[in-house]
């Protein structure tokens, strides 16, 4: 962290709560280390300044800069706090790096620079292999995709084209279980912000998130976070910082120009729709008129209570906000919920059960159940199911999160301990090709024991003689 041109009293306020709050935060102000550092390109770096300080001391590799202009301290220290909540987290590298000036410019990059826009960093989303769905069969990212061949599944894995993917964020966006993410505004990053904000004491507490900051006017407790593109958040990411007590959460294209405009509109009216009896807190808004609207929004905000779950798994957290958010009757269509349909050729046999890396199915007193909060939508029960008896189609009716029964057959019970053991359907295909009904009367315990009696008794007559 770097303080430049603070009057002593602010600058002794910042730094007592730096070391009190963030102890792990260094402040330097000598311009030797800011130097230095520019040229660690992975090192995240906040400028804190005076809005007179001369732009060249503030260097040219700043995350984030604030920039003060008699803001009271308690305002100041909000903005810190967000940035360094986002900073802090930021654990997949810099997002600052730039194409060099010298290198050929690509098509994309040309039309950037003619329309005015920052050209794209040089990371390309970054793909958590041990979290990534595709090996199981997901390829919500791959659909999604607007640049054709920048995501590809390949032997069961995910692969990035750095040259053919366009930077939108919306494969971050969509992800159910955040195994892609964008190193500008990774998932721990934007778990960082959220608590920064949801854990500051204030009348009201704005966050914009927008892929032109200086677009933004400034007011007193609104953070505004600068994005490539605003694809990065999704309906999973505004539903968390929903849940929070965060009054409103903008995102913002001033120029109407990022690719995922539409996706990130949607998530926002749909998460509106779920409980409209309360004041909305989550907003799209685009075009120069949305800086009056973005000014309007946050000053009739009003504080909120928020329910937000840090410490649990992607899935889980984005569950638990739409159970918060959403009212009796709320349509679950777009909200990345699955129904699951059983057909009538099903035999119980376990293999969803066994194979589900979420746990979602389960199996109880010749019940099949699922549970639609642990579903994913990955499609591996469909894909391993032997008898070819699941379908997973998205919900489109009433959302409902619980555990539910989605088929039933009768349960045989064995012929010497009583136990229920297999469903009829089982009962009778395997007695099909076993051609004996003999086997299937009995439990693979009382088979297994009778198999061991019968072998101790040959065993024990043959040693007799």
């Amino acid at each position: 962290m770097h303080l430049y041109g603070l009057n002593p009293e602010l600058r002794a306020t910042v730094e007592s709560f730096i070391q009190n709050k963030w102890p792990t935060v260094t402040i330097d102000e000598t311009n030797e280390n800011a130097r230095a550092q520019e040229r660690s390109v992975r090192d995240a770096r906040l400028v804190i300044a005076n809005s007179r300080t001369p732009a060249a001391e503030l260097g040219t590799n700043s995350s984030e800069t604030i920039l003060v202009n008699g803001e009271l301290p308690e305002q100041v220290l909000f903005l810190v706090n967000a940035k360094l909540g986002r900073l802090t987290n930021s654990n997949l590298g810099a997002a600052d790096q730039q194409s060099s000036i010298t290198s050929p410019l690509s098509r994309r990059e040309f039309l950037f620079r003619m329309l005015r826009r920052t050209p794209p960093p040089i990371d390309a989303p970054v793909v958590l292999a041990d979290a990534c769905e595709a090996r199981f069969g997901c390829r919500k990212c791959v659909d999604m995709c607007p640049a054709p061949g920048a995501l590809e599944v390949q032997a069961n894995a995910l692969v990035v084209s750095a040259e053919r993917c366009v930077r939108c964020g919306l494969c971050a966006g969509v992800c159910p279980v955040a195994a892609i993410q964008v190193p500008e505004m990774t998932e721990d990053a934007y778990r960082g912000l959220l608590k920064a904000i949801d854990d500051w004491p204030a009348p009201k507490k704005t966050l914009v998130i927008t892929c032109n900051e200086s677009s933004v006017p400034k007011q007193p407790w609104m953070d505004v976070e600068e994005v490539h593109e605003i694809g990065v958040i999704g309906v999973r990411q505004l539903a968390m910082a929903a849940s929070t007590s965060i009054s409103a959460t903008i995102i913002y294209c001033p120029d109407g120009l990022c690719v995922a405009k539409d996706h990130v509109k949607r998530a926002a009216d749909l998460l509106t729709s779920l409980n409209k009896t309360s004041p909305p807190s989550v907003f799209y808004l685009e075009g120069r008129d949305g800086t009056f609207e973005i000014e309007r929004i946050h000053h009739s905000a009003r504080k909120r209570v928020g329910a937000y779950e840090l410490d649990v798994n992607p899935r889980k957290a984005y569950v638990n906000a739409i159970q918060n958010l959403s009212v009796d009757g709320a349509r679950a269509v777009g909200l990345w919920f699955t129904d699951l349909q059983v057909a009538e050729s099903c035999t119980l046999c376990n293999a969803c059960v066994d194979k589900c890396p979420h746990k979602a199915l389960a199996i109880e007193e010749g019940s099949l159940l699922f549970d639609t909060g642990e579903c994913t939508g990955c499609g591996y029960c469909e894909q391993i199911c032997p008898e070819h008896s699941i379908t997973l189609l998205e919900n489109e009716g009433t959302l409902s999160i619980a555990q539910k029964s989605v088929y039933r057959d009768e349960m045989v019970k064995c012929s010497k301990c009583n136990t229920p053991f297999a469903s009829a359907k089982m009962v009778r295909k395997v007695s099909g090709l076993l051609q004996s009904d003999a086997m299937m009367t009995i439990c693979p315990s009382c088979r297994e024991k009778g198999m061991y009696d019968e072998l101790f008794r040959k065993t024990t007559s043959s040693g007799s003689t």
